[in-house]
């Protein structure tokens, strides 16, 4: 484990998966919370209730903690794949028709992949991080644990973290989402309110991390809380945050070659390691996702980040040329959680809007120096020749020519991290800008999906809901929002 995430963080994957790891579901919780129903009322192996703590004892802090770090590291992988294929970034190169609503941008609630590989397992992170803090805080006053209060205090910081950053992807993500477990909820709430929570867990997660001097952990909950601003519009406290975090700072969604599960997700289908080629990137040529070109396509070649079609990578469906990601381009490759470029990136686009068109250009020229080096320290990309194919760049002072580069810039620094979603909705959302991210889809019978909605498990087991609950009143398969 590289020592970047804060020098008291378990590693994320050591030899335990989601699947093997301390799940904490939600039958887990009656005592606590009395949920009832919901996604997260299923039977899961190795729950774990306070008298479970009582009897383990100190000991079973790191252990708490880890599972709560290696969910959330399972779960984001399935949010990078699906929000990948959902956007521009990526395209379908296999058979599944579940993957195909994706792609085609055309989400069923019935959509069981999108249920079983990104929605639950965003739900059992966020309540795993949650169940922990709660824990953990519930031991503050044990004359037991007197002397690991320490170690109770940085773990509550960290499952402070998760929890809010779980938060961001259901507001980023979903058209509406709602919550069972220790925070039940009575009806679904909305990005803006999801979001808005989110800040508040991670403001929480900054405070408790630098009162235990875990910095890292702190810096990446500012990256988290500048995201949030972002997305709620609150552009001078977002530029404001994000200024605070140093560069060279990386905080990250760990993964490893010890078996296939704690391979990276992407990694995966696209190399087509243990599976198939299922994902590919769009080069234009493939009618079964409607001519889908990579926007940066030629860029991304130039840098290295792709190789077109290379000798003995064959997709499942083999109708579909193989575009080969380079970045993730090992079983164990790590995905950015929070970085420097981000908070570089937020206070970018800030400037432009404000009309700091020195300041944004700066503040990407910065980025664009070095990118090709720190691809290949960070991810084994071999350099272009010559060292690096990015020139620096002049902005003309015009705010949406000038948004749309510091968006451009986005898709290479975040790329394949789940921003391309995250970034393209807020801008649907912005009435203040035309820029559109997602591709078209209505020649291969394809809709405008811009969100995913609750699956149907949920609406069917969660009796806060009812069968039109999916997403709010007036949205429908195909344009969901």
């Amino acid at each position: 484990m590289r020592g970047t995430n804060g020098r008291s963080q378990p590693p994320a994957r050591s030899g335990v998966g989601l699947a093997g790891s301390l799940v904490l579901s939600c039958l887990a919780l009656v005592a606590l919370s009395g949920c009832e129903g919901g996604i997260l009322d299923v039977d899961d192996s190795g729950v774990i209730v306070p008298a479970d703590l009582d009897a383990a004892g100190p000991s079973a802090i790191p252990t708490l903690v880890n599972g709560a770090v290696g969910a959330y590291h399972e779960a984001v992988d399935g949010v990078v794949r699906y929000t990948a294929l959902l956007t521009d970034e990526m395209i379908l190169a296999g058979t599944f028709p579940t993957r195909f609503q994706v792609d085609a941008r055309r989400i069923q609630p019935s959509n069981a992949d999108v249920e079983g590989e990104m929605y639950t397992p965003l739900h059992r992170a966020r309540l795993q991080a949650d169940t922990v803090a709660f824990l953990l805080e519930d031991k503050l006053d044990d004359p037991d644990f007197a002397e690991s209060e320490p170690l109770l205090r940085e773990g509550i910081a960290i499952a402070k973290l998760y929890a809010g950053f779980t938060r961001l992807w259901l507001g980023e993500s979903y058209c509406w989402s709602i919550l069972t477990g220790l925070f039940p909820e009575s009806a679904p709430v909305m990005p803006d309110d999801r979001v808005t929570e989110a800040l508040a867990i991670l403001q929480e997660a900054e405070g408790r991390a630098a009162a235990m001097g875990l910095f890292p952990v702190a810096l990446a909950a500012l990256i988290g809380q500048a995201r949030a601003h972002l997305w709620l519009g609150d552009f001078d406290q977002a530029a404001a945050v994000a200024s605070l975090v140093p560069r060279g700072f990386v905080y990250r969604a760990e993964y490893s070659g010890n078996n296939a599960e704690q391979y990276n997700g992407m990694y995966t289908f696209t190399w087509g390691d243990t599976q198939a080629i299922r994902w590919t990137v769009g080069d234009g040529t493939a009618g079964s996702s409607g001519g889908e070109r990579w926007e940066h396509l030629e860029e991304f070649l130039a840098l290295g980040l792709l190789r077109n079609r290379p000798p003995g990578f064959t997709a499942l469906s083999q109708a579909v040329p193989v575009v080969l990601q380079m970045l993730y381009n090992e079983r164990g490759s790590d995905i950015f959680m929070a970085s420097w470029t981000e908070a570089a990136l937020i206070r970018a686009e800030i400037a432009v809007r404000s009309g700091q068109t020195g300041l944004a250009e700066e503040l990407l020229n910065d980025l664009r120096a070095d990118y090709s080096l720190r691809a290949t320290i960070e991810w084994g990309v071999n350099p272009p020749p010559g060292g690096s194919a990015l020139l620096p760049i002049q902005l003309s002072g015009d705010f949406e020519p000038d948004l749309a580069r510091v968006v451009a810039e986005r898709a290479r620094e975040l790329w394949l991290t789940g921003d391309r979603l995250t970034t393209g909705r807020r801008l649907k959302r912005d009435p203040q800008v035309a820029i559109d991210l997602f591709p078209p889809k209505a020649q291969i019978g394809g809709g405008e999906d811009i969100a995913f909605p609750i699956p149907q498990i949920e609406l069917d087991n969660n009796p806060e809901l009812t069968s039109g609950d999916a997403c709010p009143a007036g949205q429908s398969v195909g344009s969901w929002s």
